[in-house]
């Protein structure tokens, strides 16, 4: 049915959802392509950083280690600034100070990604209403002719299945899309929360040593 014809061809065959849809499918796109730019960031030599840290608190210049933070941008080292700047505060406080930055860090990293878990929601729905339009425009045609051949209903039949068809497929994509960036973020989390435990020894043990 579909054989020398283009996807453009096929999405119009399919209706006014998948018009909807193929919107669905660009802005899915647009999502990944700007959240993998976003990620790039977390791909630090962490202990590296806190290597270079600790050496600097040993050397009592707080102020270096700050400005190393500043140097390399990426969500852990905006974490570790924040914990820095309150160097001087109690344990309690740090943490405080921690959690609420990583927090921060964690919501920007979050950003958009729930628009692919709706999209996942919704495009069936979608693909329904273009199965609902295609059924309804092949009973039209029947009455128009005032028979039920099947030059008369294809075109509404294939209007549905196609509507049916886009809406699985984009739905599919974009669960399997949300879920791995869910997976990817709360493996970040962990992270987060790791080598924040851990700079919060370093600050702790400078400040038994002062």
């Amino acid at each position: 049915m579909f054989e020398g014809t283009s996807l453009f061809g096929i999405i119009c065959k399919g209706g006014v959802a998948m018009l909807f849809l193929a919107f669905c499918s660009v802005l899915i796109l647009a999502i990944i392509i700007e959240r993998m730019w976003s990620f790039r960031k977390i791909d630090l030599d962490i202990e590296e950083i806190l290597y270079k840290i600790q050496n600097s608190l040993l050397r009592d210049n707080v102020m270096e280690a700050i400005n190393l933070c500043e140097m390399i941008q990426g969500p852990v080292t905006l974490i570790f600034k924040e914990g820095l700047l309150k160097y001087d505060r109690s344990k309690e406080e740090i943490i405080e100070v921690l959690d609420r930055a990583r927090a921060e860090q964690l919501m920007e990293l979050k950003r958009y990604i729930w628009m692919l878990g709706t999209i996942g929601s919704i495009a069936p729905f979608i693909g329904l209403f273009g199965t609902v339009l295609g059924i309804i425009r092949a009973f039209h045609n029947i009455g128009m002719t005032g028979s039920g051949g099947i030059d008369v209903v294809a075109s509404g039949i294939s209007e549905a299945l196609i509507a049916t068809a886009g809406g699985l497929v984009v739905a599919i994509f974009a669960v399997i899309t949300y879920n791995w960036f869910i997976v990817k973020v709360n493996g970040i989390a962990e992270e987060f929360k790791i080598y924040s435990a851990r700079l919060v020894e370093i600050l702790t043990e400078k400040r038994k040593r002062l």
